[in-house]
């Protein structure tokens, strides 16, 4: 079951050209709960924005990458983001994006601002939107703070889809509201059914 916080915009550009996925506590459960669904012919490069400890990015990405339709990696500076690939910011550095003439790529930048978190979530977001605007699907899932929200809130500001795990069923309410609260969500989604309402989103289906 889904819930809107809004009747969803005509959002033009769709099937998605990326989807920028951010989580903190109780995160990676639910992020690879999506990826295994992903299906081979998903329209979009995704990019995952998990808090972690480091060491642990490059882990998990060997471990789920084995386990998903799509190729899962580390991200790093300067690579292609393309259709086919899930790429995990690392720990330490922020993940942003940029385009040149064959198309958009990741930006792997050492944090200059202090931030709580390193990458932050809001960072990926705004690049996001500012590289793929009303092209891109942003998600917010899980975790404590208010990291993400903002960014969430640019994203739909030029004209993005967004939707947040419902805070009623994650393991941690916090983002999600704050999100919420910001009025930066289009659709509530209950954590069960993240996976398929996200693969319906991203090839521009948005009923029900």
């Amino acid at each position: 079951m889904t819930t809107a916080s809004s009747a969803p915009d005509p959002l033009g550009g769709f099937p998605a050209a990326a989807v920028v996925i951010g989580a903190s506590t109780g995160g990676p459960q639910v992020v690879e709960r999506i990826l295994r669904a992903l299906p081979v012919d998903f329209p979009a490069p995704v990019a995952i924005c998990q808090h972690m400890s480091p060491g642990f990015v490059e882990q998990w990405a060997e471990r789920l990458d084995p386990l998903c339709w799509l190729d899962v990696k580390e991200a790093e500076n300067g690579e292609a983001f393309v259709r086919g690939h899930v790429y995990i910011a690392p720990v330490g550095t922020h993940l942003r994006f940029w385009r040149d003439s064959t198309g958009p790529r990741c930006r792997l930048d050492a944090d200059s601002t202090g931030s709580v978190h390193v990458p932050c979530i809001d960072f990926v977001f705004t690049s996001a939107a500012e590289v793929f605007g009303s092209r891109a699907l942003g998600v917010l899932l899980t975790g404590l703070g208010a990291d993400g929200a903002q960014g969430l809130k640019d994203l739909r500001q030029r004209g993005a889809y967004t939707l947040v795990e419902d805070p009623a069923t994650a393991v941690a309410s916090s983002m999600p509201e704050s999100a919420l609260t910001l009025g930066a969500v289009v659709e509530t989604v209950r954590t069960d059914d993240l996976p398929q309402v996200i693969i319906r989103r991203a090839n521009g289906d948005y009923g029900g």
